[in-house]
């Protein structure tokens, strides 16, 4: 499979085909990440991966405070206004963007997956299940090494930064009171709306 050297030298493998006659080239795949909140490039990739896996399992990463840890390849994920959403409202958001996109019950599972503590991850999703990640930034980057050595396999695809959803370009737009609404899944939006605006601010407050 052809890949690319990405910022740091890390060897990626482009991930853009299925098996033979249409055939899923796995079983399982995983999906990680904050989804802080989950948006339409999170389902994306999502779908992306229903092409090469009958099922995914989607690792939300951050599940409780005490996961949150400040790491030298990313500046915010370890802060307060940068977890907004807990482990249950991500969980209610991912499930209600899945059903509103048809994607039904038996092709997904989710489970909460702490990023930074290595040694539990088989607990949460097993060694042999591959993990897809987006590359965008030397964090992704960072993952994948993360991944690789713990002994899981990774199928990486390079994402455009030109047209990359931010997570934080959607949080600082709350805590703006200005347009996010676009960049959310027809499902997720759903559930975002049950919030008022007052509280999505004050949530993702970076004060």
């Amino acid at each position: 499979m052809p890949g690319a050297s990405g910022a740091n030298g890390l060897r990626v493998s482009y991930a853009h085909r299925t098996g033979r006659r249409g055939e899923r080239m796995f079983a399982t795949i995983a999906v990680t990440g904050r989804f802080q909140p989950f948006h339409i490039d999170h389902l994306d990739l999502v779908v992306h991966g229903l092409t090469l896996a009958e099922r995914v399992i989607i690792g939300i990463t951050n599940p409780d405070p005490r996961s949150f840890v400040a790491l030298p390849e990313n500046d915010h994920r370890h802060l307060t206004g940068a977890n907004p959403f807990t482990y249950y409202e991500r969980h209610e958001i991912v499930c209600a963007s899945f059903e509103a996109a048809d994607i039904s019950n038996d092709k997904y599972t989710i489970v909460p997956f702490p990023i930074d503590v290595p040694e539990v991850w088989t607990s949460y999703i097993p060694q042999s299940v591959p993990q897809l990640v987006r590359c965008y930034s030397v964090w992704e980057e960072e993952k994948v090494r993360r991944f690789r050595d713990a002994g899981y396999e990774t199928v990486v695809i390079h994402g455009n930064p030109s047209t990359k959803i931010s997570g934080t370009d959607i949080r600082v737009a709350m805590e703006a009171g200005e347009s996010w609404q676009q960049w959310i899944c027809p499902g997720g939006l759903k559930v975002l709306r049950e919030y008022s605006n007052e509280d999505l601010a004050a949530r993702v407050s970076r004060k």
